[in-house]
């Protein structure tokens, strides 16, 4: 079967018109796409704003606990030095060689 000249154009205008019809699918493919990626990042935003209201939540915590120490601290000065020296009862005390060490007999008694 031949080709006329009529039959030309309407050919070319379905080319054209497949063309505008492909264009839209992959127009409208493309905005779903973007309006999944809108939503992902909204979605990423209110988590991220979620986690930095609960740090600093944590943060305002970690000062008012380390103000309280510093407050119990400043309270009780013998408190803090009496346990540092606790401590260093507890160590043993290296002397030097040939040192003699006296104790009273009456303090024997009283040690553990």
């Amino acid at each position: 079967m031949a080709t006329t000249a009529s039959d030309q154009p309407s050919v070319s205008a379905e080319k054209v018109l497949k063309r505008q019809k492909k264009q839209a699918r992959r127009e409208a493919k493309l905005m779903l796409e973007i309006k999944a990626a809108k939503k992902d990042l909204n979605k990423a935003q209110k988590k991220q704003s979620k986690a930095q209201a609960r740090l600093e939540e944590r943060s305002t915590t970690l000062h008012t606990l380390e103000a309280r120490l510093e407050e119990l601290r400043a309270q009780s000065p013998q408190a803090a030095t009496g346990a540092e020296s606790t401590s260093l009862l507890n160590e043993e005390t290296r002397l030097p060689e040939g040192t003699v060490v006296m104790i009273d007999a009456a303090k024997m008694d009283a040690l553990p």
